[in-house]
């Protein structure tokens, strides 16, 4: 008899407020595990966005802006002294996970200031990002 859920919960892979694959986020046990867990007691992996992932690569760095896909409503571009303020050049895509995200290659070693610009003109901030200067989100790559 299977007494362990055959889900695997990884660090980060839910969004917040969500229990896991179909599960609700209210009302009663979502999993009962050795140590179980429900909507008063999540998992400790529950993720806060927005999110900002850097890869690694040979002269530059890959950063990839994640929101969730319904948080602000509408279009969302991540705009920046990386692609000269113009809003729509780097627009966040739906994910298969439930995000919507961009990834844009910036040079290593550098620092860029950004700002995310969404539909009616409502600008906010990366509250995760490496600093803020006035206004801006600031990054290092």
């Amino acid at each position: 008899m299977r007494r362990h859920s055959p889900h695997v919960f990884r660090k980060g892979s839910w969004r917040q407020g969500e229990l896991g694959p179909g599960r609700p986020a209210s009302g009663g046990r979502a999993w009962n595990g050795p140590r179980g867990w429900s909507a008063d007691n999540p998992p400790r992996a529950v993720r806060s966005f927005p999110i900002l992932e850097r890869t690694p690569r040979k002269n530059r760095t890959e950063v990839t802006f994640i929101l969730p896909a319904d948080t602000p409503p509408g279009p969302v571009s991540v705009v920046g002294d990386f692609n000269d303020w113009q809003p729509g050049t780097h627009t966040l895509a739906p994910r298969r996970d439930g995000t919507r995200a961009v990834t844009v290659a910036l040079p290593a070693g550098g620092e860029n200031a950004f700002r995310y610009l969404a539909a009616g003109d409502y600008w906010f901030n990366e509250e995760s990002a490496d600093g803020h200067d006035g206004v801006n989100s600031r990054l290092h790559t």
